[in-house]
């Protein structure tokens, strides 16, 4: 077995343990496809993803202002580019979502909202 193998099946197993203390994110974009000239309208395609994944609030202070910087979790997976998608919704709160990092296994993103 192959150490990406290993380190895989590690990823697969931290999330199939943790499931209790996971969220269920829906990713949700409309891209635009093109532009209906008759009625003037831009016509565009809804994507939407869902998966599990975890939430980490980190807090700090900037200049006395305390700060709460919160990031999301999930398994990377094939086929699913998370670059594609602009919001999240947790816990019926809809967040702006960005991709911080990425790697073979997970995706972290940036979450911010009201």
């Amino acid at each position: 077995m192959s150490l990406k193998s290993k380190v895989q099946t590690a990823v697969n197993t931290a999330f199939d343990k943790l499931k209790d203390l996971s969220v269920t994110a829906t990713f949700d974009n409309k891209i635009v496809s093109g532009f209906d000239f008759e009625s003037g309208a831009i016509t565009s395609d809804e994507q939407s993803y869902t998966t599990i994944g975890f939430l980490e609030d980190k807090k700090s202070f900037v200049n006395g202002t305390p700060v709460t910087k919160t990031t999301l979790t999930v398994k990377t997976v094939d086929g699913v580019d998370f670059n594609r998608y602009t919001e999240v919704t947790i816990n019926e709160v809809v967040y702006n979502c960005n991709m911080i990092s990425k790697n073979d296994f997970v995706v972290i993103l940036s979450l911010s909202g009201d």
